[in-house]
Formats: C-alpha cells, sequence, structure tokens
C-alpha cells in the first residue's frame, strides 16, 4: 500500500541583508538601537547579513555592542564609505538576498540604492533626522524614519506600520557615537 504524503509549499521569506552605516547612526545624539534595526529586519524577512561598518576608532565596548544585538562588526582601516559600499555590493550581487536594507542618512548611497534596484533587489532605506536625505529616501522602495526624540519609527510607504524602541537599553553612548 502506498502511502501519499501531501507536501504542503513552505512560504518562502525574503532574504534580507541589513548594512548599517555606524559612525553615522550610531551616534549618541540620534538615539538609534541596533535592536530596533533588527526587528525591522526581521519584519521584511530573514536577515541573513547583517553588518555594521565602523571605524577605527570604534571602541571595544561599542563592537561588543554591536555583536550582542546580532550584527557583525567590520572595522573600517580607510574610509568607512567604502567598506560600506562593498558590503552593499556583495549582498547585491547575491542571488539568494531579496530585500536590501541601507541604514544611513547620506545621499553618498543613492547609487547603491540604483544599482540595487537594477538588480531586482527591493531596497529599504532607515535613517533619522536630522540630515536623513530626501533624496535617498525618496529613491528607496521603502523609506523608515526614526522618529527624532520618539521611540516609535514612521513608515513612508503604502502601509502604516509602527515599531518601538521603548524600554530597550541604548548600548551606543560611546564618545563620537
Amino acid at each position: 500500500m502506498k502511502v501519499l504524503r501531501s507536501v504542503t509549499k513552505a512560504v518562502k521569506r525574503k532574504q534580507v541583508a541589513i548594512i548599517v552605516d555606524g559612525p553615522n547612526m550610531l551616534r549618541k545624539d540620534l538615539n538609534v538601537n541596533l535592536e530596533t534595526i533588527r526587528k525591522i529586519g526581521m519584519d521584511l524577512g530573514r536577515p541573513v547579513m547583517s553588518v555594521v561598518i565602523l571605524d577605527r576608532k570604534a571602541s571595544e565596548k561599542l563592537v561588543e555592542a554591536v555583536n550582542n544585538a546580532g550584527f557583525r562588526a567590520i572595522i573600517s582601516t580607510g574610509k568607512v564609505e567604502v567598506d560600506f559600499t562593498i558590503a552593499a555590493m556583495e549582498a547585491i550581487a547575491t542571488d539568494k538576498i531579496n530585500t536590501i536594507v541601507l541604514v544611513t542618512r547620506s545621499a553618498a548611497y543613492l547609487p547603491i540604492v540604483h544599482k540595487a534596484k537594477e538588480s531586482g533587489k527591493e531596497t529599504v532605506v532607515i535613517g533619522t533626522e536630522p540630515g536623513f536625505s530626501v533624496a535617498l529616501r525618496k529613491s528607496a522602495d521603502i523609506s523608515i524614519s526614526l522618529a527624532e526624540g520618539s521611540p516609535s519609527l514612521k513608515f513612508e510607504s503604502d502601509e502604516e506600520e509602527s515599531y518601538s524602541s521603548e524600554g530597550e537599553e541604548n548600548l551606543y553612548e560611546e564618545e563620537g557615537f
């Protein structure tokens, strides 16, 4: 007697790459929390690459906090922008990654958004004020603004969602971050 098994097709979750511009986003005055960033990434799909690019002045405590939040710390020995771009291009070149999440405020990364879209990747930009580039926000498929002085986030897309970092410890109290 043959036993027929019903195989349910598993819902394929998007594979997500999260790349954080550490010196630009992990500053004491911005109060950005990596746990919040991670939650957003998980809501978008399955994070398969989660990196924070730091400069060589990053303290050991900051590197430890990045690692404890589930991110891989990349210490740039030169310009952070170069290492950020290399990480983003590696994610774009990986066929299994569907969504590229750039956590930055800088319009300098606008070409990365365009290249990701040309490669068929969904693009998400997460930033905060002050200085969150309007061009960067408008070029991405989804733009998420971490509200200044508030734990809630504002989605700049068709969907209204909110996230909260309330009650989360800010681990980025280092000098200059």
